[in-house]
Protein backbone atom coordinates (compact mmCIF):
# COMPACT_ATOMS: atom_id res chain seq x y z
CA UNK A 1 0.00 0.00 0.00
CA UNK A 2 2.79 2.44 0.88
CA UNK A 3 4.62 1.61 -2.36
CA UNK A 4 1.58 2.45 -4.47
CA UNK A 5 0.91 5.31 -2.40
CA UNK A 6 4.31 6.77 -3.10
CA UNK A 7 4.11 5.95 -7.02
CA UNK A 8 0.89 7.86 -7.52
CA UNK A 9 1.84 11.15 -5.37
CA UNK A 10 5.09 10.88 -7.25
CA UNK A 11 3.21 10.64 -10.60
CA UNK A 12 0.33 12.80 -9.81
CA UNK A 13 3.42 15.88 -8.73
CA UNK A 14 4.82 15.32 -11.80
CA UNK A 15 1.51 15.87 -13.83
CA UNK A 16 1.12 18.65 -12.20
CA UNK A 17 5.03 19.77 -13.31
CA UNK A 18 3.82 18.40 -16.89
CA UNK A 19 1.05 20.76 -17.25
CA UNK A 20 2.81 24.07 -15.50
CA UNK A 21 5.39 23.35 -18.55
CA UNK A 22 2.62 22.59 -21.27
CA UNK A 23 0.84 26.20 -20.42
CA UNK A 24 4.53 28.04 -20.37
CA UNK A 25 5.21 26.52 -23.74
CA UNK A 26 1.78 27.19 -25.26
CA UNK A 27 1.88 30.89 -23.71
CA UNK A 28 5.24 31.28 -25.65
CA UNK A 29 3.84 30.33 -28.71
CA UNK A 30 1.43 32.77 -29.01
CA UNK A 31 3.57 35.37 -28.21
CA UNK A 32 5.88 37.84 -31.03
CA UNK A 33 8.50 36.62 -33.26
CA UNK A 34 10.77 38.95 -31.76
CA UNK A 35 10.61 37.56 -27.95
CA UNK A 36 8.19 36.08 -25.42
CA UNK A 37 7.41 38.11 -22.03
CA UNK A 38 7.29 35.63 -18.95
CA UNK A 39 6.20 37.87 -15.45
CA UNK A 40 7.46 40.45 -16.93
CA UNK A 41 10.67 39.46 -18.43
CA UNK A 42 11.93 38.90 -21.68
CA UNK A 43 14.73 36.52 -22.77
CA UNK A 44 17.88 37.10 -24.94
CA UNK A 45 19.76 35.58 -27.02
CA UNK A 46 19.88 31.42 -26.92
CA UNK A 47 20.89 31.16 -23.41
CA UNK A 48 18.98 29.87 -20.17
CA UNK A 49 16.57 32.34 -18.51
CA UNK A 50 15.23 31.96 -15.07
CA UNK A 51 11.91 32.40 -13.60
CA UNK A 52 11.30 32.35 -9.99
CA UNK A 53 13.43 29.27 -8.37
CA UNK A 54 13.01 26.51 -10.61
CA UNK A 55 11.34 27.62 -14.19
CA UNK A 56 13.78 27.52 -17.07
CA UNK A 57 12.96 28.61 -20.47
CA UNK A 58 14.88 29.23 -23.81
CA UNK A 59 14.05 29.89 -27.45
CA UNK A 60 16.62 28.54 -29.93
CA UNK A 61 16.87 28.66 -33.76
CA UNK A 62 18.50 25.73 -35.93
CA UNK A 63 20.37 23.70 -34.18
CA UNK A 64 21.20 25.85 -31.52
CA UNK A 65 21.21 24.61 -27.96
CA UNK A 66 21.14 26.78 -24.51
CA UNK A 67 23.58 28.39 -22.67
CA UNK A 68 24.07 29.25 -19.09
CA UNK A 69 23.78 27.16 -16.15
CA UNK A 70 20.89 24.96 -15.67
CA UNK A 71 19.36 22.09 -17.05
CA UNK A 72 21.16 20.35 -19.21
CA UNK A 73 19.71 20.31 -23.26
CA UNK A 74 19.54 16.51 -24.38
CA UNK A 75 21.05 15.42 -27.70
CA UNK A 76 19.13 14.67 -29.58
CA UNK A 77 16.60 16.99 -28.63
CA UNK A 78 13.10 15.50 -27.95
CA UNK A 79 9.95 15.34 -30.00
CA UNK A 80 8.14 18.30 -29.69
CA UNK A 81 5.32 18.10 -26.92
CA UNK A 82 7.26 15.51 -25.50
CA UNK A 83 8.29 16.04 -21.47
CA UNK A 84 11.50 14.41 -20.64
CA UNK A 85 13.70 14.26 -17.32
CA UNK A 86 17.02 15.39 -18.32
CA UNK A 87 20.06 16.19 -15.79
CA UNK A 88 21.72 19.45 -14.73
CA UNK A 89 24.65 20.78 -16.20
CA UNK A 90 28.25 20.68 -14.69
CA UNK A 91 27.33 23.47 -12.43
CA UNK A 92 24.48 21.22 -10.70
CA UNK A 93 25.40 17.89 -11.48
CA UNK A 94 22.85 16.00 -9.18
CA UNK A 95 19.69 18.25 -9.78
CA UNK A 96 17.62 17.02 -12.45
CA UNK A 97 15.16 19.08 -14.51
CA UNK A 98 11.43 18.29 -16.43
CA UNK A 99 11.62 19.72 -19.66
CA UNK A 100 9.47 20.06 -22.88
CA UNK A 101 9.80 21.31 -26.36
CA UNK A 102 7.57 23.87 -28.77
CA UNK A 103 7.58 24.35 -32.19
CA UNK A 104 6.91 28.28 -32.37
CA UNK A 105 4.96 29.58 -35.47
CA UNK A 106 8.29 31.64 -36.50
CA UNK A 107 10.02 28.43 -37.14
CA UNK A 108 12.19 29.16 -33.65
CA UNK A 109 12.14 25.86 -30.84
CA UNK A 110 10.79 27.04 -27.22
CA UNK A 111 12.25 24.99 -24.41
CA UNK A 112 10.48 24.88 -20.80
CA UNK A 113 12.36 23.15 -17.59
CA UNK A 114 11.25 23.15 -14.33
CA UNK A 115 13.87 22.03 -11.50
CA UNK A 116 12.06 19.01 -9.86
CA UNK A 117 13.69 19.33 -6.25
CA UNK A 118 10.38 21.09 -4.46
CA UNK A 119 8.50 18.30 -6.03
CA UNK A 120 11.30 14.98 -4.67
CA UNK A 121 11.35 16.74 -1.33
CA UNK A 122 7.78 16.88 -1.12
CA UNK A 123 7.77 12.98 -2.25
CA UNK A 124 10.55 12.11 0.34
CA UNK A 125 8.66 14.21 3.44
CA UNK A 126 5.65 12.21 2.32
CA UNK A 127 7.75 9.03 2.37
CA UNK A 128 9.32 9.64 5.57
CA UNK A 129 5.58 10.60 7.41
CA UNK A 130 4.27 7.37 5.68
CA UNK A 131 6.72 5.48 6.97
CA UNK A 132 7.00 6.92 11.18
CA UNK A 133 3.04 6.92 10.71
CA UNK A 134 3.49 3.35 9.80
CA UNK A 135 6.06 1.70 12.35
CA UNK A 136 4.07 3.38 14.83
CA UNK A 137 0.50 1.52 13.57
CA UNK A 138 3.02 -1.72 14.05
CA UNK A 139 4.25 -0.93 17.29
CA UNK A 140 0.32 -0.59 18.32
CA UNK A 141 -1.27 -3.27 16.39
CA UNK A 142 1.34 -5.20 17.64
CA UNK A 143 0.83 -4.34 21.23
CA UNK A 144 -3.06 -4.35 20.44
CA UNK A 145 -2.49 -8.48 18.94
CA UNK A 146 -0.82 -8.94 22.25
CA UNK A 147 -3.47 -8.01 23.93
CA UNK A 148 -6.07 -9.58 21.86
CA UNK A 149 -3.97 -13.35 21.43
CA UNK A 150 -3.78 -13.18 25.02
CA UNK A 151 -7.22 -12.38 26.14
CA UNK A 152 -8.30 -15.05 22.93
CA UNK A 153 -6.05 -17.91 24.65
CA UNK A 154 -7.25 -17.48 27.97
CA UNK A 155 -10.16 -20.02 27.68
CA UNK A 156 -7.77 -22.36 25.95
CA UNK A 157 -5.48 -22.20 28.92
CA UNK A 158 -8.47 -22.62 31.26
CA UNK A 159 -9.45 -25.68 29.07
CA UNK A 160 -5.44 -26.96 29.71
CA UNK A 161 -5.33 -26.93 32.95
CA UNK A 162 -9.04 -28.40 33.16
CA UNK A 163 -7.86 -31.08 31.38
CA UNK A 164 -4.45 -31.41 33.45
CA UNK A 165 -6.92 -31.82 36.42
CA UNK A 166 -9.27 -33.84 34.71
CA UNK A 167 -6.38 -36.06 33.87
CA UNK A 168 -5.60 -36.72 37.58
CA UNK A 169 -8.87 -38.37 38.45
CA UNK A 170 -11.77 -35.02 38.34
CA UNK A 171 -14.33 -36.25 36.18
CA UNK A 172 -17.06 -33.68 37.61
CA UNK A 173 -15.08 -30.79 36.36
CA UNK A 174 -16.59 -28.82 33.18
CA UNK A 175 -15.19 -25.42 31.36
CA UNK A 176 -17.44 -23.03 31.40
CA UNK A 177 -16.70 -19.38 30.27
CA UNK A 178 -19.26 -16.81 29.78
CA UNK A 179 -17.11 -14.95 27.42
CA UNK A 180 -16.43 -17.34 25.12
CA UNK A 181 -19.50 -17.37 22.42
CA UNK A 182 -20.75 -20.51 21.49
CA UNK A 183 -20.53 -20.28 17.98
CA UNK A 184 -16.75 -19.42 17.55
CA UNK A 185 -13.71 -21.94 17.39
CA UNK A 186 -12.76 -22.02 20.95
CA UNK A 187 -16.69 -22.25 21.84
CA UNK A 188 -17.17 -25.33 20.10
CA UNK A 189 -14.05 -26.67 21.13
CA UNK A 190 -15.17 -25.68 24.74
CA UNK A 191 -18.62 -27.46 24.17
CA UNK A 192 -16.57 -30.59 22.84
CA UNK A 193 -14.40 -31.37 25.19
CA UNK A 194 -17.74 -31.09 27.79
CA UNK A 195 -19.30 -33.33 25.67
CA UNK A 196 -16.25 -35.66 25.65
CA UNK A 197 -16.09 -35.33 29.99
CA UNK A 198 -20.02 -36.17 30.15
CA UNK A 199 -19.21 -38.78 27.69
CA UNK A 200 -16.07 -40.19 30.07
CA UNK A 201 -18.00 -39.35 33.28
CA UNK A 202 -20.99 -41.50 32.24
CA UNK A 203 -18.59 -44.32 30.93
CA UNK A 204 -17.05 -44.22 34.54
CA UNK A 205 -20.05 -44.53 36.19
CA UNK A 206 -21.35 -47.21 34.18
CA UNK A 207 -18.18 -49.26 34.91
CA UNK A 208 -18.32 -48.73 38.63
CA UNK A 209 -22.12 -49.63 38.59
CA UNK A 210 -21.29 -52.82 36.44
CA UNK A 211 -18.22 -54.18 38.96
CA UNK A 212 -21.01 -53.11 41.68
CA UNK A 213 -23.40 -55.22 40.08
CA UNK A 214 -20.51 -57.57 38.74
CA UNK A 215 -19.27 -58.08 42.73
CA UNK A 216 -22.95 -57.95 43.88
CA UNK A 217 -23.64 -60.84 41.23
CA UNK A 218 -20.68 -62.77 42.43
CA UNK A 219 -21.58 -62.95 46.10
CA UNK A 220 -25.00 -64.00 45.68
CA UNK A 221 -24.15 -66.82 43.08
CA UNK A 222 -21.37 -67.60 45.78
CA UNK A 223 -24.01 -67.40 48.38
CA UNK A 224 -26.35 -69.37 46.31
CA UNK A 225 -24.15 -71.68 45.40
CA UNK A 226 -22.53 -72.56 49.26
CA UNK A 227 -26.06 -73.81 50.79
CA UNK A 228 -26.14 -76.91 48.49
CA UNK A 229 -22.73 -77.74 48.83
CA UNK A 230 -22.70 -77.42 52.58
CA UNK A 231 -25.53 -79.88 52.32
CA UNK A 232 -23.34 -82.44 50.18
CA UNK A 233 -20.87 -82.09 52.24
CA UNK A 234 -22.37 -82.52 55.46
CA UNK A 235 -23.56 -85.77 54.08
CA UNK A 236 -20.93 -87.20 52.68
CA UNK A 237 -18.56 -86.25 56.31
CA UNK A 238 -22.21 -88.30 57.92
CA UNK A 239 -21.24 -91.09 55.64
CA UNK A 240 -17.53 -91.13 56.20
CA UNK A 241 -18.10 -91.05 59.99
CA UNK A 242 -20.59 -94.00 59.93
CA UNK A 243 -23.62 -91.84 60.86
CA UNK A 244 -25.84 -93.41 58.59
CA UNK A 245 -26.58 -96.35 60.25
CA UNK A 246 -28.42 -98.21 57.66
CA UNK A 247 -29.32 -98.29 54.14
CA UNK A 248 -32.18 -96.51 54.42
CA UNK A 249 -30.46 -93.89 56.10
CA UNK A 250 -28.02 -93.97 53.15
CA UNK A 251 -30.62 -93.64 50.90
CA UNK A 252 -32.06 -90.91 52.32
CA UNK A 253 -28.81 -89.01 52.17
CA UNK A 254 -28.34 -89.79 48.56
CA UNK A 255 -31.79 -88.66 47.70
CA UNK A 256 -30.85 -84.98 49.41
CA UNK A 257 -27.42 -85.25 47.74
CA UNK A 258 -29.40 -85.63 44.06
CA UNK A 259 -31.66 -83.06 44.95
CA UNK A 260 -29.21 -80.72 45.65
CA UNK A 261 -27.40 -81.13 42.41
CA UNK A 262 -30.09 -80.59 40.81
CA UNK A 263 -30.68 -77.67 42.50
CA UNK A 264 -27.02 -76.36 41.62
CA UNK A 265 -27.23 -77.82 37.98
CA UNK A 266 -30.82 -75.72 37.45
CA UNK A 267 -29.03 -72.34 38.86
CA UNK A 268 -25.85 -73.08 36.61
CA UNK A 269 -28.40 -73.34 33.89
CA UNK A 270 -30.25 -70.01 34.72
CA UNK A 271 -26.50 -68.31 34.92
CA UNK A 272 -25.81 -69.73 31.40
CA UNK A 273 -29.01 -68.43 30.37
CA UNK A 274 -28.83 -65.47 31.14
CA UNK A 275 -25.00 -64.97 29.61
CA UNK A 276 -25.97 -66.62 26.99
CA UNK A 277 -29.05 -63.16 26.32
CA UNK A 278 -26.18 -60.91 26.99
CA UNK A 279 -24.24 -62.37 24.28
CA UNK A 280 -26.86 -62.70 21.82
CA UNK A 281 -27.48 -61.32 18.41
CA UNK A 282 -30.56 -59.40 18.06
CA UNK A 283 -30.15 -60.06 14.16
CA UNK A 284 -30.71 -63.77 14.49
CA UNK A 285 -34.27 -63.36 15.25
CA UNK A 286 -37.51 -64.77 13.14
CA UNK A 287 -41.43 -63.91 13.45
CA UNK A 288 -42.67 -66.03 15.71
CA UNK A 289 -46.58 -66.43 16.40
CA UNK A 290 -46.77 -65.20 20.08
CA UNK A 291 -50.63 -65.63 20.64
CA UNK A 292 -49.94 -70.13 19.98
CA UNK A 293 -46.63 -69.80 22.31
CA UNK A 294 -48.84 -67.95 25.15
CA UNK A 295 -51.97 -70.53 24.49
CA UNK A 296 -49.47 -73.99 24.62
CA UNK A 297 -47.63 -72.41 27.65
CA UNK A 298 -51.05 -71.53 29.70
CA UNK A 299 -52.30 -75.40 28.47
CA UNK A 300 -49.27 -76.90 30.09
CA UNK A 301 -49.31 -74.59 33.38
CA UNK A 302 -53.05 -75.53 33.77
CA UNK A 303 -52.14 -79.34 33.64
CA UNK A 304 -49.77 -79.00 36.11
CA UNK A 305 -52.06 -77.13 38.63
CA UNK A 306 -55.68 -77.77 37.32
CA UNK A 307 -57.15 -76.95 40.74
CA UNK A 308 -56.30 -72.82 39.92
CA UNK A 309 -58.92 -70.90 38.05
CA UNK A 310 -57.09 -69.95 34.91
CA UNK A 311 -58.11 -67.28 32.42
CA UNK A 312 -56.46 -67.16 29.35
CA UNK A 313 -57.49 -63.94 26.46
CA UNK A 314 -55.33 -64.31 23.63
CA UNK A 315 -55.96 -61.94 20.39
CA UNK A 316 -55.55 -63.77 17.02
CA UNK A 317 -52.53 -62.93 14.48
CA UNK A 318 -50.03 -61.35 17.40
CA UNK A 319 -46.95 -61.59 15.77
CA UNK A 320 -43.13 -60.47 16.86
CA UNK A 321 -39.65 -61.16 15.41
CA UNK A 322 -37.61 -63.34 18.06
CA UNK A 323 -36.31 -66.50 19.26
CA UNK A 324 -39.28 -69.14 20.24
CA UNK A 325 -37.59 -70.75 22.90
CA UNK A 326 -36.57 -67.82 25.09
CA UNK A 327 -40.14 -66.35 24.52
CA UNK A 328 -41.72 -69.96 26.08
CA UNK A 329 -38.85 -69.41 28.68
CA UNK A 330 -40.24 -66.01 29.87
CA UNK A 331 -43.86 -67.13 29.48
CA UNK A 332 -42.76 -70.08 31.96
CA UNK A 333 -41.50 -68.39 34.20
CA UNK A 334 -44.43 -65.93 34.60
CA UNK A 335 -46.51 -68.78 34.79
CA UNK A 336 -43.93 -70.57 37.58
CA UNK A 337 -43.65 -67.04 39.60
CA UNK A 338 -47.73 -67.58 39.94
CA UNK A 339 -47.02 -70.86 41.15
CA UNK A 340 -44.62 -70.80 43.84
CA UNK A 341 -45.33 -67.37 45.22
CA UNK A 342 -49.17 -67.75 45.14
CA UNK A 343 -51.79 -69.74 46.85
CA UNK A 344 -52.89 -72.68 45.07
CA UNK A 345 -56.54 -71.33 45.04
CA UNK A 346 -55.19 -68.03 43.73
CA UNK A 347 -56.64 -66.97 40.55
CA UNK A 348 -54.74 -66.49 37.22
CA UNK A 349 -55.08 -64.64 34.08
CA UNK A 350 -53.17 -64.14 31.34
CA UNK A 351 -54.53 -61.56 28.25
CA UNK A 352 -52.04 -61.48 25.04
CA UNK A 353 -53.32 -58.04 23.20
CA UNK A 354 -51.77 -55.68 20.56
CA UNK A 355 -51.24 -52.15 21.78
CA UNK A 356 -49.32 -48.80 19.99
CA UNK A 357 -48.13 -51.39 17.32
CA UNK A 358 -46.22 -53.38 20.84
CA UNK A 359 -47.75 -57.46 21.81
CA UNK A 360 -48.28 -56.59 25.04
CA UNK A 361 -48.39 -59.55 27.65
CA UNK A 362 -50.11 -59.18 30.80
CA UNK A 363 -49.73 -62.07 33.47
CA UNK A 364 -51.92 -61.07 37.13
CA UNK A 365 -52.62 -63.17 40.04
CA UNK A 366 -54.14 -62.74 43.09
CA UNK A 367 -51.85 -63.84 45.65
CA UNK A 368 -50.31 -61.64 48.39
CA UNK A 369 -48.58 -59.24 45.82
CA UNK A 370 -44.99 -57.83 45.91
CA UNK A 371 -44.02 -54.74 48.66
CA UNK A 372 -43.97 -51.51 47.18
CA UNK A 373 -39.77 -51.11 48.27
CA UNK A 374 -39.02 -53.83 46.27
CA UNK A 375 -40.93 -53.72 43.08
CA UNK A 376 -37.86 -51.66 41.70
CA UNK A 377 -35.70 -54.95 42.50
CA UNK A 378 -37.96 -57.87 41.32
CA UNK A 379 -35.52 -58.06 37.90
CA UNK A 380 -32.31 -58.28 39.74
CA UNK A 381 -30.19 -60.96 39.50
CA UNK A 382 -30.85 -63.37 42.88
CA UNK A 383 -33.24 -60.92 44.79
CA UNK A 384 -36.12 -62.33 46.56
CA UNK A 385 -38.95 -59.97 48.20
CA UNK A 386 -39.23 -62.04 51.19
CA UNK A 387 -35.90 -62.67 52.49
CA UNK A 388 -36.94 -65.16 54.97
CA UNK A 389 -39.02 -67.51 52.34
CA UNK A 390 -37.28 -70.90 52.17
CA UNK A 391 -35.02 -71.57 48.93
CA UNK A 392 -36.14 -74.86 48.43
CA UNK A 393 -39.79 -73.12 47.82
CA UNK A 394 -38.34 -69.59 46.71
CA UNK A 395 -35.91 -70.56 44.04
CA UNK A 396 -32.95 -68.66 43.08
CA UNK A 397 -33.89 -65.32 42.36
CA UNK A 398 -33.04 -65.54 38.67
CA UNK A 399 -36.94 -66.08 36.81
CA UNK A 400 -37.61 -62.46 36.38
CA UNK A 401 -33.95 -61.70 35.35
CA UNK A 402 -34.54 -63.95 32.58
CA UNK A 403 -37.90 -62.34 31.85
CA UNK A 404 -36.19 -58.71 31.89
CA UNK A 405 -33.05 -60.18 29.83
CA UNK A 406 -35.28 -61.87 26.86
CA UNK A 407 -37.38 -58.77 26.65
CA UNK A 408 -34.06 -56.48 26.51
CA UNK A 409 -33.06 -58.67 23.71
CA UNK A 410 -36.33 -58.46 21.83
CA UNK A 411 -36.21 -54.62 21.91
CA UNK A 412 -39.07 -54.49 24.85
CA UNK A 413 -39.61 -53.31 28.10
CA UNK A 414 -40.76 -55.23 31.11
CA UNK A 415 -43.00 -54.12 34.72
CA UNK A 416 -44.29 -54.69 37.73
CA UNK A 417 -47.08 -53.64 39.36
CA UNK A 418 -48.91 -54.65 42.78
CA UNK A 419 -51.08 -54.55 44.38
CA UNK A 420 -53.20 -53.49 40.99
CA UNK A 421 -56.37 -53.20 40.72
CA UNK A 422 -58.25 -56.10 42.78
CA UNK A 423 -55.15 -56.68 44.67
CA UNK A 424 -51.88 -59.33 43.80
CA UNK A 425 -48.86 -58.99 41.10
CA UNK A 426 -49.15 -57.72 37.51
CA UNK A 427 -46.62 -58.36 35.46
CA UNK A 428 -46.47 -56.84 31.87
CA UNK A 429 -43.79 -57.70 28.81
CA UNK A 430 -44.19 -54.94 25.78
CA UNK A 431 -42.54 -56.42 22.47
CA UNK A 432 -42.75 -55.05 19.25
CA UNK A 433 -45.22 -56.34 17.07
CA UNK A 434 -45.33 -56.91 13.07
Amino acid sequence: MSIVTFTVLRSSLYDELDHRLTATTAGMATGDSVGIEVSGRRPTGYGWARFGDDLYIALLSGDRRPRGPGPRYPDPPPPSGTHVTVPGDTSAPHAEYRLVTARLADGRTAVAAVDTASTEAAVRHAVQVVVAVQLLADVVLGVLGVLVVRRSLRPLEHAARTADRVAAGDFALRLVDARVAPKTEVGRLTDALNRMLDQIHAAFGARDASEERLRQFVADASHELRTPLQSIRGYGELYQLGALPDTQAVDEAMDRVLAEVHRMTRLVESLLMLARYDEDDPADLEPVDLGRVVTESCRDAAAVQPARPWTVTVTADVTVRGDEAQLRGVVANLLANVRMHTPPEAACSVELSVAEGDAVLRVRDEGPGIPAEALTHVFDRFYRADKSRSRARGGSGLGLSIVAAVADLHGGTVRAQSPPEGGGTLIEVRLPAL
